[in-house]
């Protein structure tokens, strides 16, 4: 397009054969019976005039649309990268869940093996404290058996003792006591 007296392209790159300056500047060889001058060149004139506002309409309309498609480029990236932002949030909830998931087992397996360690231990301290009892009982039994067989031993003795002294008491009275 040639406005002002250059030229232009259009939206697609390609050069208007025609501008208004051309229309303008246009001029007719004069003809016998030819078509009047003045109205001509009134039309002329208001054909260009017409096209400069079209044309400057277009150039407007073009830069709308292309302020429009950057807008709708920048609106495509945002998108994009809300979408990209989504899936890295998504993935991360995943990970952090699947982490959770881990360390609740990990905690779980690890209960676990406190509670058969403690249980192992108690049963450990149990089997110890029964074996001591066991061990003090037949200790006590030991005991209460010598003692018994001492008490058997010590009535013996003490029978046996009192045997000889009644003996004693017994041939000391068919004894005349001498003074």
């Amino acid at each position: 397009m040639r406005i002002a007296g250059r030229q232009t392209n259009n939206k697609k790159g390609e050069k208007l054969k025609i501008t208004p300056i051309d229309i303008q500047q246009q001029q007719f060889n004069v003809k016998f019976r030819g078509y009047d001058i003045q109205e001509v060149d009134s039309f002329l004139e208001t054909v260009a005039n017409e096209l400069e506002e079209k044309i400057k309409k277009i150039n407007e309309l073009s830069g709308a649309l292309e302020t429009k498609e950057e807008r709708i480029w920048e609106y495509q990236n945002m998108e994009k990268t809300l979408k990209k932002t989504l899936m890295i949030a998504q993935a991360a909830s995943e990970e952090v869940k699947k982490n959770a998931e881990k360390a609740a087992e990990d905690l779980s397996a690890h209960a676990q093996r406190e509670a058969e360690l403690t249980i192992s231990q108690a049963k450990q301290a149990a089997s110890k404290i029964i074996e001591d009892s066991n061990v003090q009982s037949a200790k006590i039994q030991a005991e209460v058996s010598d003692l018994r067989r001492k008490r058997v031993i010590l009535e013996q003795d003490l029978r046996s003792l009192l045997e000889t002294h009644l003996k004693l008491l017994e041939t000391s009275t068919e004894k005349p006591f001498r003074t």
